[in-house]
């Protein structure tokens, strides 16, 4: 299995993934601020290039360390205290999401894992990561690294029933851009029906607490009306059903999953400070593509390619153009009434925090 070097990576940061960042192509721009005792580190790497035999890797150069000093006032900056220590995680977390790819039968270029990592991953920084980033990056290796769920992998695996169907759970990786590792999907099956319930992303660190950072719909053809009939018997005695119980249902399987490794503190953290303008970024490029597929249609009317590309990126379109205020609400508000309606039905489970009063995350216990 390839992995990425450490010398390789920096160089990579300085000369590729710095100024991806700072252009706001994909992210939203972040300045990183290292100390003056980082340079020699920094200055290393651009006197004694990463040399790798049959391979080819562009030199960073003192252009490049200047372009990282540079500092945008209207971009959050983030101070670098260990830079040694944080080239060195941020190494540790490509290798790691390689290896855990392999297990999950996915291919991975240690070059375009790093980058995508060193682009991406700011965007799961809470409001308090920011002041502490090796913190940070060292929860999200410890999450990266923590394999609860993963036997779940080869096969679904018969979890529990649900009126009369079979429920099966399995576990994905998600892409770098996603809001946690993991992914954790329940199907319902039985007599030729199917309905995939809305997926949990979490993830869990070392001490064994788990992070759920959204519920998200799924886009899946397993969407039978009958078994959707049945999952509304949920709202029965329910004052305001202010969620869909496809939600309610996926996040209730989730907590009994939990509770059968043991796991009884759950965090839900109130916010990802990128996120909202990572989504206006989204959107904004959604409408670019837009524009250019209705040019490419009408200078080819009746192009079968055209016409199935038009209709993909219009779907993107519709989900993100200017959808970043509601986005925020599933993530934040949506997901809070959840948990709370969460506690109506299992009695277990308890919030002992008042979010925004006590901490910026909602914390919840739950007993057996």
């Amino acid at each position: 299995m390839e992995i990425i070097e450490f010398k390789e990576l920096i160089e990579l940061f300085l000369n590729t993934s710095i100024r991806e960042i700072k252009s706001e192509s994909e992210v939203p721009k972040i300045n990183f601020k290292f100390t003056d005792e980082s340079m020699p580190l920094l200055k290393d790497i651009v006197d004694n290039p990463f040399v790798k035999k049959g391979s080819w890797t562009p030199n960073a150069s003192q252009e490049d360390i200047d372009f990282l000093n540079r500092i945008d006032k209207d971009a959050i900056t983030i101070n670098v205290k260990d830079d040694y220590r944080f080239f060195e995680l941020l190494q540790e977390i490509t290798n790691s999401l390689i290896k855990l790819r392999s297990y999950y039968k996915i291919r991975s270029n240690p070059r375009s894992t790093a980058m995508s990592v060193m682009r991406r991953i700011w965007l799961r920084m809470g409001i308090n990561d920011v002041n502490n980033i090796e913190l940070f990056l060292e929860k999200q290796l410890q999450f990266i690294n923590n394999m609860t769920f993963d036997n779940n992998v080869i096969n679904h695996e018969k979890v529990c029933s649900f009126f009369g169907y079979d429920v099966f759970m399995t576990i994905n990786i998600n892409e770098t851009y996603d809001e946690s590792t993991r992914s954790m999907i329940f199907l319902i099956k039985g007599n030729e029906k199917a309905y995939e319930l809305p997926h949990i992303l979490y993830d869990i660190d070392d001490e064994g607490i788990c992070y759920v950072y959204g519920v998200q719909n799924a886009s899946s053809k397993y969407k039978d009306k009958s078994i959707e009939r049945r999952l509304y018997r949920i709202n029965k005695d329910i004052e305001n059903p202010n969620v869909h119980p496809n939600k309610v249902c996926a996040m209730i399987f989730f907590l009994n999953e939990l509770k059968k490794k043991g796991i009884s503190k759950i965090i839900v953290p109130s916010m990802q400070v990128l996120n909202y303008r990572y989504h206006e970024l989204l959107g904004e490029k959604a409408k670019k593509d837009l524009e250019q597929v209705i040019v490419q249609l009408n200078e080819h009317p009746g192009d079968k390619y055209f016409i199935r590309k038009y209709k993909e990126i219009k779907d993107w379109y519709d989900r993100v153009y200017q959808k970043q205020d509601k986005i925020s609400y599933l993530k934040t508000e949506e997901l809070f009434n959840l948990i709370y309606r969460i506690s109506e039905h299992d009695h277990s489970v308890e919030v002992i925090n008042d979010v925004n009063i006590q901490g910026d995350s909602l914390n919840i216990r739950i007993g057996k």
